[in-house]
């Protein structure tokens, strides 16, 4: 990994690509039936919802297979399978992830959760799935119900059920995947904040990412106000205690200095980029489930190139001359 990245700062100087990125996102698949609250696209709080023909967009077992081979020659260490949709509900998610390990690039996922089935608990250990992390946003039913406000009750407790069970065969002799919960932190969950570290600790995760919202205009009504701002700065003394004490690491630190100055508005990482030039472009990429490629969750349009048209690595070349 270090004669990787000794290349990519190389390649920055050189101003011309000198080997291919350190991790690759691929959103295989824009379904997803969550209807999460903060969700940019399937959210409750927005009237015109994307199109059949947007939301039923995938990359197609063999289109992945011909990126996957890019991606190998390209010296790609990890691929993070999530996006704009649920990668569990790829019909041929296990065989992507298998074909990925086989191919020796690193595989992380970014999943609901709730869509697991006992077959796929079991294949994310046994092919060695190196990430997984679970957007739960809530440590109780209660609140995981105003999150998510269109699933029926129970949902919170079969995926906390899952995971409890994914912790089991993981004690069979594995340390794979390493478990994170997800906590992007809005007006209507903050309080289970300080709930979080207890959550994970019973069902095996060894951290807890705590995140931002992304705010759209249709859902600014979920920003917090600067009282309870106030109340979650003693929630999140507590949690990051508590999660000390349970051994369970936490993204407090970089939270707490950039994301918490800006739960009120919307406007978070500024700071953070002025301080630290942005070039990520330099170390991933992203592959839209449309087979557009961008250079990140933040730079859209426009795209540098499709591979349903041409290969990653021609696009990966010429978008790093841009």
């Amino acid at each position: 990994m270090l004669a990787k990245k000794i290349k990519v700062a190389l390649g920055i100087l050189a101003r011309r690509p000198l080997t291919g990125p350190v991790t690759v996102s691929v959103d295989l698949t824009r379904k997803c039936t969550m209807g999460c609250v903060m969700c940019w696209y399937w959210s409750p709080l927005i009237k015109e919802k994307p199109s059949c023909a947007w939301s039923e967009e995938h990359l197609e077992y063999p289109l992945f297979l011909r990126l996957l081979e890019d991606l190998r020659k390209l010296q790609v260490k990890n691929i993070i399978f999530g996006g704009q949709g649920d990668p569990f509900l790829h019909p041929d998610i296990m065989r992507i992830i298998a074909a990925t390990k086989k191919a020796g690039i690193g595989v992380s996922l970014i999943t609901s959760g709730n869509y697991f089935s006992a077959e796929s608990l079991k294949g994310l250990v046994e092919l060695g799935v190196d990430e997984l992390d679970v957007s739960l946003h809530a440590a109780t039913p209660e609140v995981y119900g105003r999150m998510h406000p269109s699933l029926k009750p129970g949902v919170f407790g079969k995926i906390k059920a899952d995971l409890i069970r994914l912790k089991e065969l993981k004690a069979a002799g594995s340390c794979r995947p390493y478990l994170r919960l997800i906590d992007a932190v809005c007006g209507l969950n903050y309080k289970d904040a300080a709930l979080m570290p207890e959550l994970a600790a019973e069902v095996g995760a060894s951290h807890i990412g705590y995140k931002r919202m992304d705010v759209i205009p249709e859902t600014r009504s979920l920003l917090m106000t600067p009282e309870q701002v106030r109340e979650l700065d003693g929630l999140l003394a507590a949690a990051e205690s508590r999660a000390a004490a349970l051994g369970v690491t936490t993204s407090l630190g970089f939270f707490r200095r950039y994301i918490v100055p800006g739960l009120t508005t919307g406007e978070y990482t500024t700071g953070y980029y002025s301080e630290v030039p942005c070039y990520v472009g330099w170390l991933s990429s992203r592959v839209l489930s449309d087979g557009s490629v961008v250079p990140c969750c933040g730079c859209y349009n426009p795209p540098l190139g499709n591979i349903r048209r041409s290969s990653f690595a021609e696009i990966w070349k010429w978008g790093a001359h841009m």
